[in-house]
Protein backbone atom coordinates (compact mmCIF):
# COMPACT_ATOMS: atom_id res chain seq x y z
CA UNK A 1 0.00 0.00 0.00
CA UNK A 2 1.02 3.99 -0.59
CA UNK A 3 2.14 5.73 2.23
CA UNK A 4 0.27 9.15 2.16
CA UNK A 5 1.11 12.26 4.43
CA UNK A 6 -1.46 11.51 7.12
CA UNK A 7 -1.29 15.13 8.15
CA UNK A 8 -1.58 16.18 4.91
CA UNK A 9 -4.51 14.35 4.42
CA UNK A 10 -5.79 15.25 8.10
CA UNK A 11 -5.52 19.31 6.97
CA UNK A 12 -6.73 19.01 3.88
CA UNK A 13 -10.12 16.91 4.41
CA UNK A 14 -10.41 19.22 7.83
CA UNK A 15 -10.59 22.12 5.57
CA UNK A 16 -12.77 21.24 2.67
CA UNK A 17 -15.48 19.65 5.71
CA UNK A 18 -17.25 23.34 5.89
CA UNK A 19 -19.59 23.85 2.97
CA UNK A 20 -18.63 27.51 3.10
CA UNK A 21 -14.72 26.60 2.65
CA UNK A 22 -15.75 24.22 -0.33
CA UNK A 23 -17.78 26.50 -2.21
CA UNK A 24 -15.14 29.25 -1.39
CA UNK A 25 -12.13 27.07 -3.26
CA UNK A 26 -15.00 25.81 -5.99
CA UNK A 27 -15.06 30.08 -6.73
CA UNK A 28 -11.40 30.15 -6.76
CA UNK A 29 -10.81 27.20 -9.51
CA UNK A 30 -13.89 28.49 -11.52
CA UNK A 31 -13.12 32.39 -11.57
CA UNK A 32 -8.97 32.24 -10.87
CA UNK A 33 -7.42 34.64 -8.76
CA UNK A 34 -9.99 37.09 -6.32
CA UNK A 35 -9.48 39.46 -4.08
CA UNK A 36 -10.91 38.68 -0.82
CA UNK A 37 -13.70 41.79 -0.59
CA UNK A 38 -15.08 39.88 -4.05
CA UNK A 39 -15.38 36.81 -2.57
CA UNK A 40 -16.86 38.00 0.98
CA UNK A 41 -19.50 39.61 -1.48
CA UNK A 42 -20.91 36.33 -2.58
CA UNK A 43 -21.86 35.52 1.01
CA UNK A 44 -24.37 36.46 3.20
CA UNK A 45 -21.82 37.16 6.04
CA UNK A 46 -19.13 39.71 7.32
CA UNK A 47 -15.87 40.48 5.55
CA UNK A 48 -13.63 38.85 9.16
CA UNK A 49 -16.08 35.42 8.95
CA UNK A 50 -15.17 35.17 5.18
CA UNK A 51 -11.24 35.83 6.17
CA UNK A 52 -11.44 33.18 8.85
CA UNK A 53 -12.60 30.54 6.44
CA UNK A 54 -9.99 31.54 4.08
CA UNK A 55 -7.19 31.33 6.34
CA UNK A 56 -8.19 27.78 7.45
CA UNK A 57 -7.72 26.88 3.65
CA UNK A 58 -4.23 28.58 4.03
CA UNK A 59 -2.92 26.27 6.15
CA UNK A 60 -3.82 23.53 4.47
CA UNK A 61 -2.22 24.87 1.62
CA UNK A 62 -5.56 25.04 -0.64
CA UNK A 63 -4.92 28.54 -1.47
CA UNK A 64 -2.61 31.06 -1.33
CA UNK A 65 -2.02 34.87 -1.44
CA UNK A 66 -0.58 37.23 -3.55
CA UNK A 67 -0.37 40.89 -2.02
CA UNK A 68 -0.17 43.69 -4.61
CA UNK A 69 -0.14 46.50 -2.75
CA UNK A 70 -3.17 46.90 -0.74
CA UNK A 71 -5.32 44.22 -2.72
CA UNK A 72 -5.16 40.48 -1.37
CA UNK A 73 -5.78 38.30 -4.61
CA UNK A 74 -5.95 34.84 -3.14
CA UNK A 75 -5.79 31.88 -5.28
CA UNK A 76 -6.48 28.27 -5.69
CA UNK A 77 -3.62 25.08 -4.98
CA UNK A 78 -5.08 22.15 -5.82
CA UNK A 79 -2.05 20.09 -4.75
CA UNK A 80 -2.94 18.71 -1.74
CA UNK A 81 -6.30 17.73 -3.73
CA UNK A 82 -3.96 15.30 -6.04
CA UNK A 83 -3.26 13.73 -2.63
CA UNK A 84 -6.04 12.84 -1.45
CA UNK A 85 -7.24 11.59 -5.00
CA UNK A 86 -4.18 9.29 -4.62
CA UNK A 87 -5.60 8.18 -1.25
CA UNK A 88 -8.76 7.07 -2.30
CA UNK A 89 -7.10 5.58 -5.61
CA UNK A 90 -5.51 3.59 -2.59
CA UNK A 91 -8.48 2.45 -0.95
CA UNK A 92 -10.28 1.55 -4.17
CA UNK A 93 -7.23 -0.05 -5.05
CA UNK A 94 -7.75 -2.24 -1.69
CA UNK A 95 -11.55 -2.98 -2.26
CA UNK A 96 -10.96 -4.02 -5.45
CA UNK A 97 -8.36 -6.46 -4.52
CA UNK A 98 -10.86 -7.31 -1.29
CA UNK A 99 -13.81 -8.03 -3.74
CA UNK A 100 -11.09 -10.15 -6.14
CA UNK A 101 -10.86 -12.29 -3.34
CA UNK A 102 -14.33 -12.60 -2.20
CA UNK A 103 -15.05 -13.41 -6.12
CA UNK A 104 -12.60 -16.04 -5.54
CA UNK A 105 -13.92 -18.00 -2.83
CA UNK A 106 -17.39 -17.92 -4.15
CA UNK A 107 -16.08 -19.33 -7.20
CA UNK A 108 -14.08 -22.02 -5.28
CA UNK A 109 -17.20 -22.44 -3.00
CA UNK A 110 -19.97 -23.06 -5.81
CA UNK A 111 -17.02 -25.18 -7.92
CA UNK A 112 -16.28 -27.39 -5.10
CA UNK A 113 -20.21 -27.84 -4.53
CA UNK A 114 -20.54 -28.84 -7.93
CA UNK A 115 -17.56 -31.71 -8.05
CA UNK A 116 -19.44 -34.85 -6.27
CA UNK A 117 -18.99 -38.20 -6.31
CA UNK A 118 -21.09 -41.61 -5.67
CA UNK A 119 -20.10 -44.94 -5.26
CA UNK A 120 -21.83 -48.11 -3.91
CA UNK A 121 -21.85 -51.92 -3.31
CA UNK A 122 -23.76 -54.73 -2.44
CA UNK A 123 -22.55 -56.16 0.92
CA UNK A 124 -23.64 -60.03 1.55
CA UNK A 125 -24.75 -58.81 5.42
CA UNK A 126 -27.76 -57.84 7.03
CA UNK A 127 -28.73 -53.87 7.29
CA UNK A 128 -28.44 -53.25 10.86
CA UNK A 129 -24.85 -55.00 10.92
CA UNK A 130 -23.67 -52.27 7.82
CA UNK A 131 -25.11 -49.45 9.83
CA UNK A 132 -24.10 -50.29 12.74
CA UNK A 133 -20.37 -50.80 11.56
CA UNK A 134 -20.20 -46.99 10.61
CA UNK A 135 -21.17 -45.87 13.98
CA UNK A 136 -18.53 -48.73 15.84
CA UNK A 137 -15.25 -47.46 16.52
CA UNK A 138 -13.90 -50.19 16.98
CA UNK A 139 -15.34 -51.55 13.65
CA UNK A 140 -13.81 -48.59 11.80
CA UNK A 141 -10.59 -49.58 13.01
CA UNK A 142 -10.97 -52.50 10.51
CA UNK A 143 -12.21 -51.43 7.91
CA UNK A 144 -11.83 -47.40 7.23
CA UNK A 145 -8.27 -47.94 5.25
CA UNK A 146 -8.55 -46.66 1.95
CA UNK A 147 -5.22 -47.78 1.18
CA UNK A 148 -3.61 -51.43 1.41
CA UNK A 149 -0.82 -49.73 3.22
CA UNK A 150 -3.07 -48.01 5.48
CA UNK A 151 -3.87 -49.29 9.43
CA UNK A 152 -6.39 -47.52 12.03
CA UNK A 153 -4.93 -46.92 15.42
CA UNK A 154 -7.43 -45.06 16.88
CA UNK A 155 -11.09 -44.16 16.40
CA UNK A 156 -13.60 -42.50 18.31
CA UNK A 157 -17.42 -41.73 17.74
CA UNK A 158 -19.97 -39.99 19.58
CA UNK A 159 -23.02 -41.26 17.85
CA UNK A 160 -25.47 -38.89 17.93
CA UNK A 161 -26.93 -35.68 15.76
CA UNK A 162 -24.22 -33.26 16.38
CA UNK A 163 -21.65 -35.20 17.81
CA UNK A 164 -18.02 -35.53 16.63
CA UNK A 165 -15.93 -38.81 15.59
CA UNK A 166 -12.37 -39.24 14.65
CA UNK A 167 -9.94 -41.30 12.85
CA UNK A 168 -6.74 -41.96 12.96
CA UNK A 169 -5.41 -43.17 9.22
CA UNK A 170 -1.84 -44.26 9.28
CA UNK A 171 0.41 -44.68 6.61
CA UNK A 172 3.66 -45.77 7.53
CA UNK A 173 4.82 -43.32 9.84
CA UNK A 174 2.33 -40.41 9.13
CA UNK A 175 -0.54 -40.35 11.07
CA UNK A 176 -3.46 -38.69 8.98
CA UNK A 177 -6.47 -37.54 11.13
CA UNK A 178 -10.20 -37.29 9.39
CA UNK A 179 -12.72 -36.02 11.72
CA UNK A 180 -16.48 -34.41 11.20
CA UNK A 181 -19.63 -34.07 12.89
CA UNK A 182 -22.88 -36.41 12.37
CA UNK A 183 -25.42 -34.24 10.56
CA UNK A 184 -28.43 -37.12 10.36
CA UNK A 185 -28.49 -40.39 11.81
CA UNK A 186 -31.94 -42.59 11.18
CA UNK A 187 -31.43 -45.97 12.29
CA UNK A 188 -30.49 -48.59 9.77
CA UNK A 189 -31.00 -46.23 6.34
CA UNK A 190 -28.76 -43.37 6.68
CA UNK A 191 -26.03 -41.42 8.24
CA UNK A 192 -25.06 -37.94 7.27
CA UNK A 193 -21.30 -36.42 8.68
CA UNK A 194 -19.07 -33.54 7.45
CA UNK A 195 -16.07 -34.82 6.77
CA UNK A 196 -12.78 -33.11 7.84
CA UNK A 197 -9.13 -33.90 6.51
CA UNK A 198 -5.50 -31.98 6.48
CA UNK A 199 -5.66 -32.27 2.36
CA UNK A 200 -8.80 -29.89 2.58
CA UNK A 201 -9.14 -26.37 3.14
CA UNK A 202 -13.04 -26.73 3.98
CA UNK A 203 -15.08 -29.44 5.21
CA UNK A 204 -16.90 -31.49 2.59
CA UNK A 205 -19.99 -33.71 3.33
CA UNK A 206 -20.77 -37.45 3.02
CA UNK A 207 -23.99 -39.37 3.35
CA UNK A 208 -24.45 -43.11 3.33
CA UNK A 209 -27.78 -44.78 2.06
CA UNK A 210 -28.42 -48.58 3.14
CA UNK A 211 -31.02 -50.94 1.38
CA UNK A 212 -31.73 -54.02 2.13
CA UNK A 213 -30.77 -55.93 -0.97
CA UNK A 214 -32.16 -59.87 -0.42
CA UNK A 215 -29.93 -60.92 2.47
CA UNK A 216 -27.22 -58.24 2.24
CA UNK A 217 -27.16 -54.89 1.65
CA UNK A 218 -26.57 -51.85 -0.85
CA UNK A 219 -24.41 -49.23 0.80
CA UNK A 220 -24.86 -46.20 -1.58
CA UNK A 221 -22.00 -43.40 -0.47
CA UNK A 222 -22.31 -39.93 -1.78
CA UNK A 223 -19.42 -36.96 -1.27
CA UNK A 224 -20.25 -33.75 -2.24
CA UNK A 225 -17.81 -30.61 -2.33
CA UNK A 226 -14.45 -31.43 -3.66
CA UNK A 227 -11.36 -28.35 -4.57
CA UNK A 228 -10.41 -30.23 -7.91
CA UNK A 229 -11.07 -33.49 -9.87
CA UNK A 230 -8.20 -34.97 -8.95
CA UNK A 231 -9.64 -34.84 -5.32
CA UNK A 232 -13.02 -36.13 -6.22
CA UNK A 233 -10.85 -38.85 -8.42
CA UNK A 234 -8.51 -39.79 -4.82
CA UNK A 235 -11.07 -40.09 -2.93
CA UNK A 236 -13.44 -42.69 -4.78
CA UNK A 237 -10.98 -44.28 -5.49
CA UNK A 238 -10.41 -44.61 -1.26
CA UNK A 239 -14.18 -45.05 -0.62
CA UNK A 240 -14.33 -47.77 -3.32
CA UNK A 241 -11.49 -49.43 -1.13
CA UNK A 242 -12.63 -48.66 2.09
CA UNK A 243 -16.56 -50.14 1.03
CA UNK A 244 -14.35 -53.29 -0.40
CA UNK A 245 -12.45 -53.82 3.17
CA UNK A 246 -16.16 -53.27 5.07
CA UNK A 247 -17.62 -56.14 2.86
CA UNK A 248 -14.40 -58.49 3.93
CA UNK A 249 -14.77 -57.68 7.46
CA UNK A 250 -18.49 -58.52 7.47
CA UNK A 251 -18.51 -61.47 5.45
Amino acid sequence: MVEHNSNTLSDTLKAVSDPTRRSILTSLVQQGPTRVTELAAMYDMSLNSVSKHIKVLERANLVTRRTLGRVHLIEANLSPVNAVDEWFKDLRSIWDIRLEALDNIVTKENLMTDISLTVSRTINAPTKAVFDAWLDPEMLKQFMMPGDSMIVPSASTDPTVGGRFEIIMRNGDQDMPHSGTYTEINRHSRIAFTWETPFSETASNVAINFTPNGDGTTVELSHVKFESEESRDNHAAGWGKILESLAAVLA
